[in-house]
């Protein structure tokens, strides 16, 4: 959906209009005009559209699905207590452990690499939100995580129900033929008030037995000044599940769109590595505090973030008329940011669709797409400080430890996957095979030497 309205914008300009049944969509394909509406205006656009299916019907009231207003500013100063530039650098040990911990499960079972991107980003949050330890791919959180994925984009897909249109047949009995769409959200709702209950009831019986690991929650529920109230636990776990579900699939989606893009671009690959290793020598392990010596990797993720945005489009709303730039924008309407459209702009990235680090180098640098990947304005991603950090320990990990190569077919010859991203709302590329091979057992006793160190 986002390459056909980039597209269409080359063709009719910024904007693209289409109305579906009842409801307003325009599509906002400018860099510059998405800063002007999103920043500048942010005050009008800072709204989610209406979801009536996600947020009447299942009763998603998490800071995704949010308007904004008083709620919302509650808990995003809460979120503010756990994600921002002075507590960044306190998550960085936890962040290396579990990008070691990714890269060891890798070594052991390169086949499952993609769900174990899954298993490291849940592991992460997990770790940070509740002080739970989440231990393999299986574990019942990465499932649970993996549902709440799968539910948001079936609950939110545009034209998917009916009910988003006619909002008044949310009144409608389960039990009525037609109304199929009641029972299937009164599962989504069970399954996603697991996600938002099992690690925080988790946490709390942790916390009774004096089990409890240092963490967010522990800081929230312990730490406060005056008894906690009932509002006040519940914008906690308000809080910790909008985090959780922010956090686990995008940097899932990132590390799989890197693992398939070196497929396509070893020479890349070649040279980020001589760079690991002329700073390295191959005998210690790189960390966060280590980012600036390692200019090519940082423009590798530039460029991964570039090519294959986490979150291509990004919804907004307004809840009075605009006029912007001649074009009217009416109350109501979805105001969709296209990511992709913007770090795929030939006028700001020449060559759009080829996927160059060196773009990030010299003189005269392009811009970086990390300053606008994450959002705009009131609603840009608060975990972006921390994303940035996981990215970069998650492939200068793999490229210290890995050549990651094509599968071979059974006549041996080597079968390159296609560049596909799934159209939801967080793009993973369609599943895909590959080679996962240790570059040296030496490399791989020096990761297990600083997990050992970090634990």
């Amino acid at each position: 959906m986002p390459k056909g309205f980039a597209a269409l914008s080359q063709e009719y300009g910024p904007f693209c209009y289409m109305r579906v049944i009842n409801q307003d969509f325009v599509f906002v394909n400018d860099l510059d005009l998405a800063r002007e509406i999103f920043e500048n205006r942010g005050a009008i656009y800072s709204h989610r559209p209406r979801m009536v299916m996600m947020q009447e019907v299942i009763k998603r009231d998490t800071l995704l699905f949010m308007n904004y207003g008083s709620d919302f500013a509650r808990i995003r100063k809460l979120v503010a207590t756990f994600l921002n530039s002075r507590e960044a650098a306190k998550y960085w040990p936890a962040q290396e452990v579990e990008s070691l911990k990714f890269v060891l499960a890798v070594q052991q079972a390169p086949q499952d690499a993609l769900q174990l991107t899954r298993w490291t980003s849940t592991s992460l949050i997990i770790r940070l939100l509740y002080g739970i330890e989440v231990r393999d791919k299986d574990d019942v959180l990465v499932c649970l995580a993996e549902d709440f994925a799968r539910i948001t984009f079936e609950a939110t897909s545009v034209g998917g129900w009916l009910v988003n249109y006619i909002p008044i047949l949310r009144h409608f009995p389960s039990w009525l033929p037609g109304a199929g769409f009641k029972r299937w959200a009164q599962h989504a709702q069970t399954r996603m008030d697991e996600f938002a209950l099992v690690p925080y009831l988790t946490a709390k019986r942790n916390i009774a037995a004096g089990s409890i690991a240092p963490c967010w929650i522990v800081e929230k529920l312990l730490g406060a000044s005056e008894p906690l109230t009932a509002q006040d636990e519940h914008d906690i776990r308000q809080t910790a599940t909008s985090l959780y579900s922010g956090g686990s699939d995008t940097i899932s989606a990132t590390i799989s769109s890197f693992i398939l893009l070196m497929l396509h671009h070893p020479h890349i690959q070649k040279k980020a590595q001589a760079e690991i290793d002329s700073v390295t020598g191959g005998e210690w392990v790189p960390g966060v505090r280590d980012r600036a010596q390692f200019p090519y990797v940082h423009c590798v993720v530039q460029e991964l973030v570039r090519f294959a945005p986490a979150v291509p489009l990004v919804a907004h709303s307004l809840h009075v008329d605009d006029n912007v730039a001649g074009y009217d924008i009416p109350s109501g309407a979805w105001v969709m940011a296209n990511i992709w459209t913007y770090t795929h702009d030939a006028t700001r990235y020449p060559s759009p669709e080829v996927f160059a680090p060196e773009r990030f180098m010299g003189g005269a640098p392009q811009e970086d797409p990390l300053g606008f990947v994450f959002g705009f304005g009131r609603r840009s991603c608060p975990g972006a400080l921390l994303a940035r950090a996981s990215v970069f320990l998650n492939v200068v990990h793999l490229l210290f430890a890995f050549d990651i190569v094509p599968a071979k077919d059974d006549a041996g010859m080597e079968v390159l996957p296609p560049l596909e991203w799934t159209d939801t709302f967080v793009a993973h590329p369609v599943p895909f095979v590959c080679d996962i091979r240790e570059r040296s057992a030496g490399r791989i006793r020096l990761l297990e030497h600083a997990l050992d160190s970090l634990q």
